[in-house]
This record gives structure tokens, C-alpha cells and sequence, in this order.
């Protein structure tokens, strides 16, 4: 009878603890979702429960490491995670936990063992792989980390994160000589969706440089071999290209075919797909390429013919495209005279040539009607912000078609994972109000508003041709919790609403006061708010200063004038080394390059400098975020990056000139 009752007990205690378990495990899925701290509490609770009645259940061991580090209490999390190692050291499940709390605690090594050890033990009972290819990008193993994704993505293809996760490992490395198996591998890439392909770009130009035998004495194939590559056609529809070499190729390709094509409006059906190539790379760059003096009277030959044939009623598609193709390695459709009569004639066009047209029709018609569709603060009082609207309603920036993939995130834990010495942002159940002071193009707004639950974003810019593009992107994703609007950030007090959060990245260098606008943001910030802020290193861009006192005065506007110092850069009729600007992914396409080198309004900022800039708008400094292709160089110090002094930063800047081209990104508080 005792046997039977301390069986039915057992029996019982089983029960009680299995339905405490699976209670707990709910709540904390619940919290992680819906980032609830009272549920994580209830969670820990009954997980503690559960786990007196049964202490030795390592499930039930590492689901309480797992809350516990949820709830940022990592002793905890080790104590559980350690007791149930203790039981079972080869317990796939708890080395996948404890990976975690390393991670957690920028234990990256340690992080990488256990994550090893895990994954060596089943492939399949925990996502201890995936991890240990994500530590390997942390300490900025790239060649390792694509290696892993590689593997990954061979069987977890359509895992969004694990497609940015490759992208990102990929844009760190090179090929050291041609693979088929590599590019393979890279055509695959570049049909996927949801990706920036843009980041394949150093990847995929180095082996297409070793593929063609390109050097700088040129290219030995023959055009027709050139012209059905299928990954440099592939590439060439996807990004637009940032290397001498190739863009020394495409000249020269581009030549022979307005040549040899122009005088009977022909284009031989193996060349065709090359032409249409290097017409969607002029509209992916801007035309940014230069154009020789025959070249130039040849396409304005083209646009006026094409012209003449487009007010033909008894017009066909066939009669026209390789005109209009021609032309199109040399002018984007949209800038051209004809394009109101193209964009109201429906005729059928080729395979070839339909995405082409109709994409920048449709784009063109949407920019239009979006710009009268955004309120507007006014018009600005101030000259310079004038003279910076008028160009980039000129030269909308940056141009983009994709915003990749990023995991959906809570801003402020990623706010205080970035800087762990620091409260940032006191946890509410209301939405963070985010202004982005200077949107540009939309494209970090709306990777705020897609990616980050429980915001509000207000995408602020001076340019109604940038709104505009920033807008039909919105819209095309569906992006509802963000709103645009037209004015100067001078004029910021008129939104007539206080921010939690103000992102303000490249825009107060190009004011006529960055003071002033600082000032302004800085009265629109909530007590308590974060700022971001982004300014250009004089260390950076020192060759810049030095190239934009050449001309003085005379700054170069045409695209005619900024297409001719390019080409003199690349060919050094500049006296000077230039290399560091023409190796900027930014020196490729019109509109970055007018951004780069002949902005309207700069000034620059040494790192010392910062504090006293913030401190003047009443503000207190947070910290720098790291930036990229730094970890390496941070792993020395072994320092979290967020805990890195101003002083040490600059000692950093001095040994490493460029550390900061992609500009200071720092945090500031409102006291």
C-alpha cells in the first residue's frame, strides 16, 4: 500500500511539474515576443516552481538560463545553465544556453566553443550552427563566417536571416583566384529576394576580375565571350559596379557597341543582352561613366531620332528599341526629352526591353504624383539649406532598390546592448516616437519602421525629389507606422511634437550652422531622449578637403563637369594619390559622387571635438558605435565597443586614418 501511494505522488508531482513547465515555457515564448517583462517575471516563477519539484530536469535547468538571461540577469543564467552541465556536460541543448550567456557578455571565444561543442553533438536539436557562423562575423572572421553561411544556406535557403547573415559575411571577402563552383553559388545569390545584392559586389567583381583575366593591361576575350557571361549579365542587372578595372571594360565595351550599332540601328541577337546590361548599369550609376566627345554627339544623335520616331503613329516596338537601348548606355529614358511621349505610348516591346520601360514608367508616374502628396513645413529661411535642397532634389541620395533583411528587434535592448554602462529609453508600453532628422531616400527610416517593433517614425528631409522616392519605397513595402515630411531641420519646432529617439545621420556637417541644427533637434527631444548623430572625420576625408580645395569656388555641378573629374582622377592627370576616393563605393554612381566630392556645404569634425559639439545643445555623451570592419581591431583591446572613451577613440583614429570613413556614429542623451 505505501509502494502504491508514494507512487501515485510521484505520479502526481510528474504531473504538476510537467503542467508548470509547459505553462512557463508559453509565458517566456509570450515575453520574447512580445518584449513583456511582467511575463518573463511570471515565467521565471513558475519555472522555479517546477524546478523544486523536480531539480534535476535539465529541461527545465535551461529553460530557467534562458528567462534569466532574457531578464539580463547573466550570474543567474550561468548558475542554471552550470548546474545542469553539472549533470549532463554533453547536453546539446544547455552548450546551445550557454553560448548565449557568453555571447551575451562579448565572451566571443568562449561563445564560439560552446556553440562548437553544441553543433557537434546534433545538427538539428538547437540552431547552435547558425550561431557559431554569427560569432565568426562578430570577431570579424568573414572568410570563415561566408564559409559557414554557405554551408547554411544550402539547406535553410529561404531563412531570411540566414540570407543576410551571408550577404554580410560576403561583402568582407574577395576571391583569390576563379571558381566555378563560387560563382555558381553567387548566381544563386543573386535571385533571392528580401537581400541588399549590392553586398556581393566586392565578391563577385574580384572573381569576375580573375574569370575575364582582367588586369590593367586589359581584358583578352573576345566581346562575344564577354557578352554571355551570364554572372557579369546577372551582376550587372543587380548593382552597379565600383572598381577602375571593370568600369574601364564597360567604357570600352560600351564604345565598340555605339559604334558598330549605331549606323543601321542594329543589334546583333548575341549582343543584345550585353546592351541591355550596360543600359540598366547607366541607370543604376546615373550616368555617372564618362562619355567621349564622339560618344556624346552620337547619343544626342540617338535621342533626337528616337524623338522623330515616337510621334510616327504606325510606330512598332521592333522599329524603335535598339534606338532606345543604344541611347540608354549613355541616359537614363526618364532624363530624356521624349520620355512624356514614350511614357504615353502603348506599344509591345520585347522581352528584353519591357521591364526596362515599363519599371521606369511606372516609378517615374508614383514620384510625381508622391511629391504633391507630402506636407511641407515651408520654405526655408536659410541660404545654404536652399543651395543643399536644389541639390538634391537634382541628385536624390543615396539611390536604392532593396533594404535587405534584418531580424525584428526592440530598439532599446539593442540601445542598451550597444552601451551596457547606460539606462537608456525607460521601458513603456507606448511607442517609441523616432524623428529621422535628414531621411535622404527613406531607406534607414524604413528599415526603422520595418524592423523595430513598437515605433512610430517621422522621416523629416529637405528634398521633395528624395521624399518622393522615399515614399513610393514605403509604400511598395507597405510601411504604415511611418510619415514623411518636406522642411528644414531648422524648422523642426514646427512638427509641434517631442521625440523619444532623433536619428540625425550626415546632415548637420552640410548646414551652414551644425550647431544651430543640433540646437533645434535637441528642443524637440524628450528629457531623457537619445540622440544619434553622424559627422564626418577630418582624419577620414582628408583627401577630400584636399581634392574640394582645388576648385574652390568653382564647384563642379553638371553632371557633364563631375563625370570629367572622375575620369581624371582614374587616369591621374590629378596631381596627387586619390586612391582612397576612388576605392569609395560612393565615387560610382552620380549621386553618391556629388554627395562625396562636390556637396554644396561641408565641414568636418575631429573626435575631440565631439563632446564640446554635443555639450553645446545641452547634451551628454553616451558612446560610439563601432564602425565597420572594426571588430578585429576592437578584439585587441578587448574592450566592449561602448565602453571606449573619447580619448581612446582618437588614439585609435590616429593609428588607423580611415578607421572613421564611414563617419562618427555616436549616441547623446537629454539630461
Amino acid at each position: 500500500m505505501a509502494s502504491a501511494q508514494l507512487q501515485t505522488v510521484a505520479r502526481n508531482a510528474t504531473g504538476e511539474h510537467r503542467h508548470l513547465y509547459e505553462l512557463a515555457s508559453k509565458l517566456y515564448s509570450d515575453a520574447v515576443t512580445q518584449h513583456d517583462d511582467r511575463l518573463l517575471q511570471e515565467a521565471c516563477a513558475l519555472a522555479e516552481a517546477a524546478q523544486q519539484l523536480r531539480p534535476d530536469n535539465l529541461a527545465g535547468l535551461n529553460l530557467l538560463a534562458r528567462i534569466e538571461l532574457q531578464r539580463h540577469h547573466v550570474t543567474a543564467a550561468e548558475y542554471w545553465v552550470n548546474r545542469g552541465l553539472s549533470i549532463k556536460p554533453d547536453s546539446a541543448s544547455l552548450l546551445y544556453s550557454a553560448g548565449h550567456i557568453a555571447l551575451s557578455q562579448h565572451q566571443l571565444d568562449k561563445a564560439e566553443d560552446y556553440f562548437n561543442r553544441s553543433s557537434r553533438i546534433s545538427r538539428v536539436a538547437t540552431k547552435a550552427a547558425n550561431f557559431l557562423a554569427h560569432v565568426k562575423l562578430l570577431q570579424g572572421d568573414y572568410v570563415e563566417a561566408f564559409r559557414h553561411y554557405r554551408e547554411l544556406i544550402k539547406t535553410q535557403a529561404r531563412d531570411k536571416q540566414i540570407r543576410s547573415k551571408l550577404f554580410e559575411s560576403a561583402s568582407h571577402v574577395v576571391a583569390d583566384f576563379y571558381s566555378e563552383e563560387l560563382e555558381q553559388d553567387l548566381l544563386r545569390y543573386l535571385d533571392f529576394n528580401d537581400t541588399d545584392h549590392s553586398q556581393l559586389r566586392g565578391l563577385a567583381t574580384s572573381l569576375l576580375k580573375h574569370k575575364l583575366r582582367l588586369s590593367e593591361a586589359g581584358c583578352p576575350l573576345e566581346l562575344e565571350t564577354i557578352a554571355g557571361d551570364n554572372l557579369l549579365l546577372k551582376c550587372m542587372a543587380r548593382f552597379y559596379f565600383c572598381d577602375p578595372l571593370i568600369e574601364r571594360l564597360f567604357l570600352t565595351l560600351r564604345k565598340s557597341l555605339l559604334l558598330s550599332c549605331s549606323s543601321n540601328l542594329a543589334i546583333k541577337k548575341d549582343l543584345l543582352p550585353l546592351v541591355a546590361a550596360l543600359a540598366q548599369q547607366c541607370s543604376l550609376n546615373e550616368s555617372v561613366w564618362y562619355i567621349t566627345t564622339q560618344e556624346e554627339s552620337l547619343a544626342q544623335q540617338l535621342e533626337i531620332l528616337c524623338g522623330k520616331m515616337l510621334n510616327i503613329d504606325e510606330l512598332k516596338a521592333d522599329d524603335i528599341y535598339p534606338a532606345l537601348l543604344l541611347l540608354q548606355m549613355y541616359k537614363p529614358l526618364i532624363q530624356c526629352d521624349f520620355f512624356p511621349e514614350l511614357s504615353r505610348k502603348k506599344l509591345q516591346w520585347p522581352k528584353i526591353m519591357d521591364g526596362i520601360v515599363r519599371t521606369t514608367i511606372a516609378e517615374s508616374q508614383s514620384l510625381n504624383s508622391m511629391i504633391s502628396s507630402i506636407p511641407t513645413l515651408g520654405d526655408s529661411a536659410d541660404r545654404t539649406s536652399r543651395r543643399v535642397q536644389q541639390q538634391y532634389n537634382q541628385n536624390p541620395y543615396p539611390r536604392w532598390t532593396d533594404i535587405g533583411y534584418s531580424q525584428p528587434g526592440d530598439y532599446r535592448a539593442a540601445l542598451q546592448a550597444a552601451f551596457p554602462d547606460h539606462t537608456l529609453l525607460t521601458q513603456t508600453d507606448s511607442p517609441l516616437n523616432i524623428l529621422v532628422a535628414g531621411c535622404g531616400t527613406g531607406r534607414h527610416a524604413i528599415r526603422l519602421a520595418q524592423y523595430f517593433t513598437q515605433v512610430q517614425v517621422t522621416a523629416l528631409d529637405l528634398s521633395h525629389s528624395a521624399l518622393a522616392y522615399a515614399k513610393h519605397q514605403a509604400d511598395k513595402r507597405q510601411c504604415r507606422n511611418i510619415h514623411f515630411i518636406q522642411g528644414d531641420i531648422l524648422q523642426a519646432e514646427n512638427l509641434q511634437q517631442n521625440f523619444d529617439v532623433i536619428e540625425c545621420s550626415g546632415v548637420l556637417h552640410h548646414m551652414q550652422s551644425p550647431q544651430a541644427g543640433l540646437l533645434a533637434l535637441a528642443r524637440q527631444l524628450k528629457p531623457g531622449g537619445v540622440i544619434k548623430i553622424a559627422l564626418y572625420s577630418a582624419t577620414a576625408r582628408q583627401q577630400i578637403t584636399e581634392l574640394r580645395q582645388l576648385w574652390g569656388s568653382k564647384l563642379p555641378r553638371q553632371a557633364s563637369e563631375m563625370r570629367l573629374v572622375r575620369e581624371a582622377l582614374l587616369q591621374g592627370s590629378i596631381e596627387g594619390d586619390w586612391k582612397e576616393i576612388y576605392n569609395s563605393p560612393d565615387f560610382y554612381s552620380l549621386s553618391a559622387c556629388r554627395d562625396l566630392l562636390f556637396h554644396e556645404q561641408e565641414h568636418v569634425f575631429e573626435v575631440l571635438q565631439l563632446a564640446e559639439f554635443i555639450a553645446s545643445a545641452g547634451l551628454e555623451w553616451v558612446g560610439m558605435l563601432p564602425p565597420p570592419d572594426s571588430q578585429e581591431l576592437l578584439n585587441i583591446g578587448g574592450k566592449h565597443s561602448g565602453r571606449i572613451s573619447i580619448d581612446e577613440w582618437h588614439k585609435l583614429e590616429q593609428t588607423n586614418p580611415q578607421l572613421f570613413a564611414g563617419m562618427y556614429q555616436f549616441y547623446a542623451r537629454k539630461k
